[in-house]
């Protein structure tokens, strides 16, 4: 008897171990909301319930907006559209910008673009302090000629000579 006993406790032991537990405990429905959450769902239930006295106060809302006259905040300016648009100024700082980089990375370049087609030779009169006709001679005379001829070259330029791209300032 006491075999059967053990048996049987062994029998219902190994059973319920594959068997799901039962629970008795009741699920939570809680929902964590923060307070101006809570507070817009219950506005818009409160909306629905009432939706006509809702489109009433829309409409009289509506209303004084419409009798409001139209003002500008006082102070205010307004800026054109020209405005807002590059300045000669700027166009001009930028094609010198250009010009300085052109010159100083390739000069022969520079010179035929530049100096020769257009006759702006801006940047070299101001690094090299020479007047125009002395830049034009120096960049049809040095640059730009194929021949081996020395030229004559300003002092001004071999002074910086052996200088780094970047050190050279007009």
């Amino acid at each position: 008897m006491y075999r059967r006993t053990i048996l049987l406790a062994a029998v219902v032991a190994t059973a319920s171990a594959f068997a799901p537990a039962v629970t008795t405990s009741r699920i939570s429905s809680e929902l964590h909301l923060e307070n101006h959450i809570a507070d817009m769902i219950d506005n818009e239930v409160d909306r629905l319930r009432n939706i006509g006295l809702w489109h009433q106060k829309e409409a009289e809302k509506h209303k004084k907006w419409k009798e409001m006259e139209p003002s500008l905040p006082k102070g205010f300016d307004f800026n054109s559209v020209d405005e807002f648009q590059p300045t000669s100024d700027a166009s001009k700082k930028i094609q010198m910008r250009k010009d300085r980089r052109m010159a100083r990375d390739d000069p022969m370049r520079y010179c035929a673009d530049r100096c020769v087609s257009t006759g702006n030779c801006q940047v070299w009169e101001d690094m090299f302090e020479l007047s125009a006709k002395e830049v034009m001679t120096f960049c049809e005379e040095c640059v730009l000629s194929e021949e081996e001829e020395p030229c004559d070259v300003p002092e001004k330029f071999i002074e910086n000579a052996g200088k780094n791209s970047w050190e050279l300032r007009p």
